[in-house]
């Protein structure tokens, strides 16, 4: 019985001495653990640039169509007759409408493109002048 319990103590996992069957950390482990979480780590950073280009395009998108819609109320604010087609740019956007006529009406088709930073965007605005 003493033997059998030399032998116990011997191999106590705070000896130093790891033997068949026991349980350990190995460095494979430890090295597969590393990959994952640096895996996660890159996607947590990719996900966090792709917001922020969203925020910005949204940012420039909106100030594009509130430059075509101040374009637009100005076209609207003169006077009926000295609607025609035009163009213009202002604030970075590219602006050209066309003025079509019917009984009651001037029909303005306002098409403006702007510049994101993945490439250029073309957007529309329309809105109509009832004859006076």
């Amino acid at each position: 019985m003493a033997a059998r319990e030399a032998k116990r103590a011997g191999s106590a996992p705070w000896s130093g001495q790891v033997g068949r069957g026991q349980s350990g950390v190995s460095v494979t482990e430890v090295l597969i653990a590393l990959v994952i979480f640096s895996s996660a780590i890159l996607g947590i950073v990719g996900t966090a640039a792709r917001v922020g280009d969203i925020m910005n395009s949204s940012h420039v998108r909106l100030g594009a169509s509130s430059v075509a819609g101040q374009r637009v109320e100005t076209l609207l604010s003169a006077p009926y007759d000295s609607l025609v087609n035009g163009s213009a740019a202002a604030g970075g956007v590219a602006m050209k409408w066309t003025v079509a006529e019917s009984s009651s009406a001037k029909q303005i088709l306002l098409v403006y493109r702007y510049d994101l930073p993945h490439g250029a965007r073309e957007d529309t605005l329309s809105a109509a002048s009832l004859k006076p």
